[in-house]
C-alpha cells in the first residue's frame, strides 16, 4: 500500500516548489507549511485566511477561487489546507502543485496538540484572521467543536489521502507522509534551499 509515498526516510526525499501540506486538525500542517516557507525561501498562504471571512463565514465559492488562482499563480509557494478534489478552488490547486506532504500522524499526538493550541487561542483571544477568534464557547461545546470536527474527521482525512497518494492521476507529484512528529522534525531539518 505504501508503494506509492515517497516516504520520509527515502533518500531524506526533497519538496518541490509548489507545495501543499495536508493532515488532521492538530497534526501540525501549518507549522510545516511555514517552516518550509521560511527554509525555502517561499511565500506561505494560509488555506483558512482565504475560505474564512468575518464572523467565521465561509466566502463564496467564486471569491475562494479567485483568491486561490491569485495565490498559486506564483511561481513557488507552501499552503496549509486539505483539499477535496471536487471543491473548484482544490481542484485548480491540484493542477498547479508539484508536492504534496501529508502529515498523517495518530490521534493520540493531533488531538493533545489541538487542545493545548485551542486552549492557548481561547485563553489570549488571538486574532486568527479577519477578526475571527477561537472561543471557550465554540472550541469545547458546540456542536461545530473543532475537537469533535477532528475525532470524527480522523479516518475520512486517511482514507482520502490514501486513494488520492495511491492514485496514478497524481503520479507526477512529489508525496511524502510523515506519520510521527519526530519523523517531521527529522524530515523538516534535511529539507535544503533549493
Amino acid at each position: 500500500m505504501d508503494e506509492g509515498y515517497l516516504l520520509w526516510d527515502e533518500k531524506m526525499q526533497q519538496p518541490g516548489q509548489k507545495i501543499v501540506v495536508v493532515g488532521t486538525s492538530g497534526s501540525g500542517k501549518t507549522t510545516v507549511a511555514r517552516t518550509l516557507a521560511v527554509r525555502l525561501g517561499i511565500p506561505y498562504i494560509s488555506n483558512d485566511e482565504i475560505i474564512w471571512g468575518p464572523d467565521w463565514q465561509l466566502k463564496p465559492e467564486a471569491d475562494e477561487v479567485r483568491l486561490f488562482d491569485e495565490a498559486t499563480a506564483q511561481p513557488a509557494w507552501t499552503l496549509d489546507g486539505n483539499l477535496n478534489p471536487k471543491s473548484k478552488a482544490d481542484t485548480l490547486m491540484l493542477s498547479r502543485l508539484d508536492t504534496i506532504i501529508w502529515v498523517n500522524l495518530p490521534r493520540r499526538e493531533t488531538l493533545p496538540q489541538l487542545l493545548r493550541r485551542t486552549i492557548r487561542r481561547a485563553w489570549t483571544g488571538e486574532e486568527l484572521w479577519h477578526g475571527n477568534r477561537e472561543s471557550w464557547r465554540t472550541s469545547f461545546f458546540s456542536h461545530d467543536s473543532i475537537f469533535w470536527f477532528a475525532i470524527k474527521s480522523h479516518r475520512h482525512v486517511e482514507r482520502r489521502y490514501t486513494a488520492m497518494i495511491d492514485d496514478p492521476a497524481y503520479a507526477h507529484v512529489t508525496r511524502i507522509r510523515l506519520r510521527s512528529r519526530q519523523e517531521v522534525n527529522e524530515w523538516l531539518s534535511g529539507v535544503r534551499r533549493a
